[in-house]
């Protein structure tokens, strides 16, 4: 039996909203992602939805099923409503891809690490194009560094993003809901 994480809302908890919204949070995703229409996206979505991605936990944070998932969504919309001038197709991908690691998918087992293991698995199994912003966001998104390089403000806001949704602050409210 699964034992439900507390979230900072309301004293409901996380395991029984994902469960509610994890069908509305994967069209959510896959929508955004169709509409980048940046080449590989087709083969990046059937890996995917071959993987763990929408039931896969975090590791220290969002530590339940569909964890991952609600996390990439979350830090995607934060990073879109203060994204300025960086072009909304890298912040979707940087923002829902920068954790794909974390998913298991037997296409990509023998790949190791982290942000780059991410990066390795979009370029190399799921053939997706990244810009070199794209792929130096996603391979830094753990590392402060990404604050302070210069001419890339995509790491910086996937770095923040990610933070921000790992701490918790960032409620992830259905859309559709009045």
């Amino acid at each position: 039996m699964t034992r439900p994480c507390r979230s900072m809302d309301k004293g409901r908890t996380y395991q029984t909203r994902t469960q509610m919204n994890i069908q509305q949070i994967r069209e959510e995703i896959l929508g955004l992602l169709r509409g980048t229409g940046r080449e590989g996206i087709g083969q990046t979505i059937d890996y995917i939805l071959g993987s763990t991605y929408f039931t896969a936990r975090c590791h220290t944070h969002h530590h339940f099923e569909g964890g991952l998932a609600r996390h990439s969504l979350e830090a995607c919309r934060w990073a879109l409503s203060h994204r300025g001038d960086v072009p909304a197709d890298s912040v979707v991908i940087a923002t829902l891809l920068h954790d794909l690691c974390t998913a298991r998918s037997p296409r990509s087992s023998h790949i190791g690490g982290h942000g780059r293991r991410s990066v390795r698995i979009l370029e190399e199994v799921c053939h997706l194009r990244l810009t070199s912003e794209e792929r130096e966001a996603i391979r830094l998104h753990m590392h402060k560094e990404a604050l302070t390089l210069k001419g890339n403000p995509l790491a910086r806001i996937v770095w923040l993003s990610d933070k921000t949704s790992a701490a918790g602050l960032i409620p992830l409210r259905d859309r559709t809901a009045a």
